[in-house]
């Protein structure tokens, strides 16, 4: 017993480490897009006082500048999204520990019969949806987020809540890079030849402009293609995790049969 009670009070250290950890990755996440946000804010108004001003500013600004903070940020922001994710998955496996550990106990109190006894009546009475995880077992609370996911828009981990976020970034960036096209065709002596119709007259091709749209296509097609790859292997779907009875008589006897 002594022993069992050591092993759950370092658990109960770990998860409580790992709780701060995964709270302080939410902050870092919302920190990331506050200042990010406002960053790129500045930036995109200080660029605009200089509209049919400085040209080289408007223009390196808007297709570089803006796609490249906003590039940075994102990443930030999956960054430590996925460590929030890690986090909670680890956190699930130490739920799953403290279950077994107590295993005994439950079955002893009957805790699972009572509770899905009252399980039905509770659920609707805070109107929550059905789930058939096995709530009997003391943590339950980072399973219960990622089981739920997608069954309401209030419960579990909220998708569109972190898919929004993140297309925040690559919207900015499109915008930022239509303004600064904008920008080059309305002043035409920014505009290179390959760009226009025939029939108009241009002084010389700008290779300098088309060098800039070139890497500003490039930089906003592959951060946000690697971005939507990353984020997607965030968004996986889980299963409730079930354990079978543990019987070690009926193992040592397969063992004991296949040797």
């Amino acid at each position: 017993m002594e022993e069992q009670k050591n092993y759950l009070s370092i658990l109960a250290e770990e998860y409580k480490s790992l709780r701060e950890e995964s709270r302080q990755a939410s902050i870092n996440m919302f920190t990331s897009l506050q200042w990010g946000a406002a960053i790129i804010g500045v930036i995109i108004a200080a660029s605009f006082t200089q509209w049919n001003k400085e040209h080289a500013v408007v223009l390196i600004t808007f297709l570089f500048i803006v796609p490249l903070l906003c590039a940075i940020a994102m990443f930030l922001w999956l960054g430590e999204a996925a460590r929030f994710k890690r986090v909670g998955d680890y956190i699930c496996l130490i739920e799953q520990k403290v279950g077994i550990v107590l295993q005994d106990f439950k079955d002893k109190m009957e805790l699972k019969q009572k509770w899905e006894f009252y399980r039905n009546k509770i659920e609707d009475n805070l109107s929550m949806s059905r789930d058939n995880m096995d709530f009997a077992d003391p943590l339950t609370w980072e399973q219960w987020l990622k089981n739920m996911k997608g069954k309401k828009a209030t419960e579990g981990h909220m998708k569109i809540i972190y898919a929004f976020r993140m297309a925040l970034f690559i919207l900015i960036m499109f915008t930022s890079f239509i303004i600064g096209v904008y920008y080059v065709f309305t002043h035409p002596k920014f505009i290179p030849a390959w760009a226009t119709d025939l029939s108009i007259s241009l002084p010389s091709v700008k290779i300098n402009i088309t060098i800039l749209l070139i890497v500003s296509i490039a930089l906003i097609t592959i951060s946000s293609g690697l971005a939507f790859k990353l984020a997607k292997r965030l968004d996986v779907k889980t299963k409730p995790i079930f354990r079978e009875p543990y019987i070690k008589a009926e193992e040592e006897n397969v063992s004991e049969d296949a040797t």
